[in-house]
């Protein structure tokens, strides 16, 4: 039995023999200074869109099931205003699990940017699972868009206790965001608690 070693000690070993991700040309001139799964510093806004559209394309033909380098291609086509090919590239990430692409595929949706199709039910979707991921952006706006009834005709995915316990989380973690941020949670916690209140949720 000495010479076994367990399943979760070979886990533990694997997991701190893995590499952390290497910093591609991608992640330096194109990530996002919000998206949890950045590996760069993060940058706003993007100085070169050529150059990072290049670099992305690069990093997403060596690594295309990379959820990162998919949304920050998406990122740059996007701001150079190439939608058509901007939003594979952000749906993959967003159906990988990213959460940032979550939540602006959810907010471009939202707003019908640069022509892209609104459709509510598809944000609500987006967003809850964002939220659900600890996004601060989308905790917010989800809950902002239930009290103003936006997702009234969608099945919603999220009941008022879980909404709550979204705003409790951003509230936890607005300071990071800057003191407008803290504001906004803490308005939105007061305001969503009065509104569980009047509708009897």
């Amino acid at each position: 039995m000495g010479s076994l070693m367990t399943t979760a000690a070979l886990a533990a070993l694997m997991f701190a023999a893995a590499p952390a991700a290497a910093m591609t040309a991608c992640d330096t001139l194109a990530s996002h200074p919000e998206d949890p799964d950045k590996v760069g510093p993060g940058v706003e806004p993007v100085a070169d869109l050529k150059a990072a559209i290049a670099a992305c394309e690069a990093a997403v033909a060596a690594n295309p099931n990379d959820r990162v380098q998919r949304y920050q291609l998406a990122r740059v086509l996007f701001y150079d205003k190439q939608t058509d090919k901007s939003l594979p590239h952000l749906q993959f990430a967003a159906d990988a699990g990213s959460q940032q692409a979550q939540f602006v595929l959810g907010y471009i949706t939202d707003e019908g940017i640069q022509g892209v199709k609104k459709d509510t039910c598809k944000v609500e979707d987006l967003w809850v699972k964002s939220a659900r991921q600890g996004r601060f952006a989308a905790q917010v706006s989800y809950a902002n868009h239930v009290m103003t009834g936006r997702f009234g005709s969608c099945t919603q995915h999220a009941d008022a206790a879980e909404i709550a316990g979204f705003l409790e989380a951003a509230k936890k973690q607005a300071g990071g965001f800057g003191y407008y941020a803290v504001v906004l949670a803490d308005v939105l916690a007061r305001d969503f608690a009065a509104w569980r209140a009047a509708n009897g949720k």
